[in-house]
C-alpha cells in the first residue's frame, strides 16, 4: 500500500483511480474494526477510518478532498452494511465519521508542516491534541445528538466513541502522516526490510507472551516497544506500534488473552484504557530518540563539514590552545609555513611570530578572552621553517566550554606575502611618479562631475598662481583662461562629458608675471550605468616648450626656404637608408615627387652609373650608414638616370646624421648637377691636350705618350715604333697661297694620315708642318709599308684652293724603342736625326734609323 496518491499531482483519470483505491482501504479497516465487534461480541474501541479520512483531509490537495472523503463515505457505509445490515444508520456513522475527520484534518493543516509533520515533540503534543482528543471529544457530542442516545446509555456510548477514536487516531495516525510518497520498496532497502520483519516478529511474541503469563503485561509491552524505539526509525518504529495495537486488539477480541484472569478486567471501556498507556509513552520515547538520533547526524555532519572546510581549505586554519599551542592544523597552513603538521603541533605561536609582532597579537588576544572582542584580525610575519619571514592576515575567534572558560582558538591565517610586495611595490611606484611629477612641473586634478567638487596637488595651486585658501572650481579655471582662449577649451570640455571620453588641449592663462601656456590631459571614469562620474587629468607648465617650438619651427622656415632655394638636390634618410625629405630640386633632378620618394629605399630612388652606359654604382648606402662624410673622386664621371629617360651627370656627397651621443639617426645627400661643369672641363681638357688647328694630339700629349712607351719597353722589354712626318714644300703653299691656305692644308692631311694607321697607334701635330706617329707593340720592319704608304698619299694628295692645285710631299724618319733605346730624348733625337736624312735624300721617302758603328 502506498499513500503518495494524496500528495501527488495526478490525471484527471487518475484521480478516481486513486479514490476507488482509498476507499477499498477504508472499506478493509472499517471491515476489521467490526469484525472485532462481532467477535468480542462488544463495540471495539479501534476506530481507524476516521484516522484515515483525518490524514486525508490533512495531506491530500483541496480540489481532491471531496472525491476522496466520498469514497470513504462509501467504504465505510459498504463495510456496516455487510456486518449489521440495511440501516439507516450506517450512512449516520459514516458522515459522523467524515466531520469528525474534517474538524481535525483542519485544525492539523492550521499547526503542522505538511511536509514534515511529526518532526518534534511538539508536533506530535499538536497531533494528539486536535486530531487525538478535541475532534474525538466534538464527534462524540455531535454523535450523542444526531443518534439520540437515551440518557441511561449516553456516558457508555460517549466514552466507548472517544476512546475507540482517540486508540485509532494514535495508533494509526502517525503510520498515514509519516507514510512516504514514494514507494517502500524505494524507501526501505533490504537490510531494513529484514530488521523491520524480525523485530516486528520479535515484538508481536513478545507482546502475546506478555499478555499471557506476566502481570501488569502492558508495563512489559511499554517496555518492548520502547526497544522498537531505539532500534528502528520514526516511520518504521510507528508502524510497529501499530501493528502492535492491532494485533493485541485481535488478541482480546478472541479471548485467546484474558486480561479478567489476570485482575486486569475493570469494565468493557477500562478494559482497553492500557493501549493509551502504552501507544503515548512509546510514541514520546520514538519522537525523542528520532531528534537524538538528528542531533547525533547533524553534529556528526557538522563535524565532518567542519573538519573537511578545516582540512581542505584553500587558507591556512588552525585550533590553537589557551597557552598558545598549536592543537590541529591543515595542509595549507602547513604549506604556508613551512612545517610538518607534528612538528608543528610541538610549537606555540609565539615561537614562530616575529619578535615586532608578537605584542600586538597577544594583547588582542587578552582584549578576546576578556571577552572585550568576539573576534580580530591583524597582519602579523611568521617565521618558516627555513627562516625566512612569510606575511600573514590573523583572524582569531574563540570557543568557550560549558563554563565559559577559553576552551581553543580558532585561527585563519592566509600568505599575503605577495600581496605585501606588491603594496611595497605600488608604494614605491607612487613616490616615483610623485617624484617624477614634481620634477616634471605636473600638476595633478580631480573633478567629481556629480557634486562639482574640485581637487588640486599643491603644483596645480603653483600652476595657475593661486593661494592655497582658494577653492578650485571649474568656473575659476574658465575665470583664469586667456579670454580669447576660453570657448575653446571650454567646448572641448563640454564635448569630452557629453561623448564620454578624454580630452586634450592647450590654452593660455595670464598671470601677474605674464602669460602662461598649460596643456591641460583628463580621462574620464565612468559610474556602473556607464555615465561619467569623475575626471581625472593633469596639467603642465608648457611655456619654455612653446617657446622652443616657436624658435625650432622659426629655424625649421629658414632651412626649408633655403633647401627651396639652393641650386643642389638634397635628400634626408633615416637610419634604414629610406627618404624622409627631398627639396624640389631633389624631386626635379631625380623625377620622384616627395610624396612617393618617401620611404622608399635611396638605392631605389637614384639610378646611378659610371659613365652614360656603364655599370650601375651599386654600393651607395646600401647596407649601412656612412661613419663620415663621403664624395667620390670628381673626375668619376657619374650619371643619374631619372624614369623618364633623362640623363644627368652629377656629383654627390653623402654625410651621416647623429644624436648628442654620436648615434647615427640618418644622412643628408647632396646631388650636383654637373652636366655644364664637366662640359668646360672636358673641353678644357681636350684643348690642353689636342692641337686646335687639326684636332689631332698636340705635342704635350704626343710626348706622355712616348714616356708611357719608353717605361713599358724598359720594364716589360716591349717593342714600339716612333715615326717622324715633315711636310715638303709646305712653306711655298704658305707663302703663295696664305697662312689660311696652309691651316686649311694642314687640316686635310690631318684627316689623311689616320686612315692608314692602326686604332692603337697615335699621329699627334707636333709643331708647324711636322707630324709624329707612335705605333706600340711592333718592329720597324713591320710598319715600313705603312710609312710608305702614308708619304706617298701626301706625295699624291691634290691641295685646291682658290682654284689653283698645290702638291706637297712628306718625308719620314723611323726608329725603334725597345730596352737598348728606351730615353725619350734620344729616341726623339734619332727620329728626327732619320727624318731629316731622308729629306736630304731626296725628299718624298722615309729613312730609318741605324746607330754608327764606331
Amino acid at each position: 500500500m502506498t499513500l503518495e496518491i494524496l500528495t501527488s499531482q495526478e490525471r484527471p483519470q487518475r484521480t478516481w483511480l486513486n479514490a476507488l483505491l482509498i476507499g477499498g482501504l477504508t472499506f478493509l479497516l472499517t471491515l476489521f474494526c467490526l469484525e472485532l465487534i462481532v467477535v468480542s461480541g462488544r463495540i471495539s474501541p479501534l476506530w481507524y477510518s476516521t484516522a484515515l479520512m483525518t490524514v486525508i483531509v490533512f495531506r491530500a490537495h483541496s480540489k481532491h478532498v471531496p472525491l476522496l472523503l466520498l469514497a470513504c463515505v462509501l467504504g465505510t457505509a459498504l463495510a456496516n452494511l455487510i456486518i449489521i445490515g440495511p440501516a439507516l444508520s450506517n450512512i449516520k456513522f459514516a458522515i459522523l465519521n467524515m466531520v469528525q475527520a474534517i474538524l481535525g484534518g483542519v485544525m492539523l493543516r492550521a499547526l503542522l508542516d505538511r511536509r514534515a509533520p511529526l518532526n518534534s515533540l511538539l508536533d506530535w503534543v499538536r497531533f494528539a491534541l486536535c486530531a487525538g482528543l478535541i475532534a474525538p471529544l466534538l464527534g462524540g457530542v455531535v454523535a450523542l445528538w444526531m443518534l439520540h442516545v437515551g440518557s441511561n446509555a449516553s456516558l457508555p456510548f460517549f466514552s466507548t466513541w472517544v476512546i475507540s477514536e482517540v486508540i485509532g487516531v494514535l495508533a494509526f495516525g502517525p503510520v498515514l502522516l509519516l507514510w512516504p510518497n514514494k514507494p517502500l520498496r524505494q524507501i526501505l532497502t533490504p537490510g531494513r526490510q529484514l530488521e523491520t520483519g524480525l523485530t516486528l516478529l520479535v515484538t508481536l511474541l513478545a507482546s502475546y507472551l506478555s499478555l499471557r503469563f506476566l502481570p501488569w503485561p502492558f508495563t512489559f509491552i511499554v517496555v518492548i516497544l520502547f526497544w522498537c524505539s531505539v532500534r528502528l526509525p520514526k516511520f518504521e518504529a510507528f508502524l510497529l506500534f501499530f501493528l502492535n495495537a492491532s494485533f493485541i486488539s485481535i488478541l482480546l477480541a478472541f479471548n485467546w488473552v484474558n486480561l479478567a484472569q489476570n485482575g486486569m478486567l475493570l469494565g468493557q471501556v477500562s478494559t482497553w484504557l492500557p493501549f493509551l498507556l502504552v501507544l503515548l509513552p512509546s510514541h514520546v520515547m520514538a519522537l525523542v530518540m528520532d531528534a537524538f538520533q538528528r542531533e547525533k547526524h547533524h553534529i556528526s555532519e557538522s563535524e565532518t563539514r567542519f573538519r573537511n572546510a578545516m582540512e581542505y581549505s584553500a587558507i591556512g586554519m588552525a585550533l590553537v590552545s589557551p597557552n598558545g599551542g598549536w592543537q590541529q592544523v591543515n595542509h595549507s597552513l602547513c604549506q604556508t609555513l613551512g612545517f610538518p603538521a607534528d612538528e608543528l603541533k610541538k610549537l606555540t605561536f609565539q615561537q614562530i611570530t616575529h619578535p615586532d609582532d608578537l605584542n600586538n597579537d597577544l594583547q588582542q588576544l587578552e582584549r578576546l578572552v576578556a571577552g572585550e572582542i568576539m573576534t580580530y584580525t591583524m597582519e602579523k610575519r611568521y617565521f618558516r621553517k627555513d627562516g625566512e619571514i612569510v606575511w600573514a592576515r590573523l583572524t582569531v575567534s574563540m570557543v568557550r566550554d560549558a563554563a565559559q572558560q577559553p576552551h581553543y582558538f580558532i585561527a585563519q591565517i592566509i600568505d599575503i606575502s605577495e600581496l605585501k610586495q606588491s603594496e611595497q611595490i605600488n608604494r614605491r611606484l607612487m613616490e616615483r611618479i610623485t617624484l617624477a611629477n614634481e620634477a616634471g612641473g605636473i600638476g595633478v586634478w580631480e573633478w567629481n562631475l556629480l557634486t562639482g567638487e574640485m581637487l588640486w596637488d599643491k603644483r596645480m595651486y603653483e600652476l595657475f598662481g593661486l593661494s592655497p585658501h582658494q577653492t578650485p572650481t571649474y568656473d575659476l579655471w574658465v575665470h583664469l583662461l586667456d579670454p580669447a582662449e576660453r570657448e575653446t577649451a571650454t567646448l572641448a570640455v563640454q564635448q569630452a562629458i557629453e561623448r564620454r571620453s578624454a580630452f586634450q588641449l592647450e590654452y593660455r592663462i595670464n598671470l601677474p608675471e605674464g602669460p602662461r601656456y598649460v596643456r591641460s590631459e583628463a580621462n574620464r571614469i565612468l559610474s556602473q550605468d556607464g555615465q561619467i562620474e569623475r575626471m581625472l587629468g593633469i596639467c603642465q607648465d608648457i611655456t619654455p616648450l612653446r617657446a622652443l617650438n616657436e624658435a625650432l619651427f622659426q629655424e625649421k622656415e629658414r632651412m626649408a626656404i633655403t633647401l627651396d632655394s639652393i641650386g643642389e638636390a638634397v635628400i634626408s634618410t633615416n637610419d634604414e637608408m629610406r627618404v624622409t625629405f627631398m627639396n624640389p630640386v631633389a624631386e626635379t633632378l631625380s623625377g620622384w615627387p616627395q610624396e612617393k620618394a618617401a620611404g622608399v629605399p635611396i638605392t631605389e630612388l637614384l639610378n646611378i652609373t659610371r659613365g652614360a652606359s656603364g655599370p650601375r654604382v651599386d654600393n651607395l648606402l646600401l647596407c649601412q650608414l656612412p661613419d663620415e662624410k663621403i664624395s667620390p673622386e670628381l673626375d668619376e664621371e657619374l650619371v643619374l638616370h631619372t624614369p623618364d629617360g633623362t640623363r644627368v651627370e652629377i656629383h654627390y656627397s653623402i654625410t651621416p646624421l647623429k644624436t648628442l651621443t654620436g648615434a647615427s639617426i640618418g644622412a643628408v645627400m647632396v646631388i650636383q648637377d654637373v652636366s655644364e661643369s664637366r662640359k668646360v672641363m672636358k673641353r678644357l681638357s681636350y684643348s690642353a691636350s689636342h692641337d686646335m688647328l687639326t684636332r689631332l694630339p698636340n705635342r704635350h700629349s704626343f710626348e706622355q705618350r712616348l714616356k708611357q712607351l719608353v717605361n713599358d719597353a724598359a720594364a716589360n722589354h716591349t717593342h714600339h715604333v716612333l715615326v717622324f712626318i715633315d711636310l715638303d714644300k709646305f712653306k711655298a703653299v704658305n707663302d703663295t697661297a696664305g697662312h689660311a691656305a696652309g691651316d686649311a692644308l694642314l687640316r686635310e692631311l690631318a684627316e689623311l694620315m689616320p686612315h692608314h694607321l692602326r686604332s692603337s697607334d697615335m699621329l699627334a701635330r707636333l709643331g708647324g708642318d711636322e707630324f709624329g706617329v707612335l705605333m706600340p707593340n711592333c718592329e720597324v720592319d713591320q710598319v715600313r709599308d705603312v710609312v710608305q704608304r702614308i708619304v706617298t698619299a701626301v706625295s699624291e694628295y691634290r691641295f685646291m684652293w682658290q682654284e689653283q692645285t698645290y702638291h706637297v710631299g712628306a718625308s719620314a724618319g723611323i726608329t725603334q724603342i725597345d730596352q737598348r733605346n728606351c730615353i725619350s730624348n734620344v729616341v726623339m733625337s734619332q727620329a728626327d736625326v732619320a727624318c731629316y736624312s731622308a729629306k736630304h735624300a731626296g725628299r718624298g721617302q722615309y729613312h730609318v734609323y741605324q746607330e754608327v758603328q764606331m
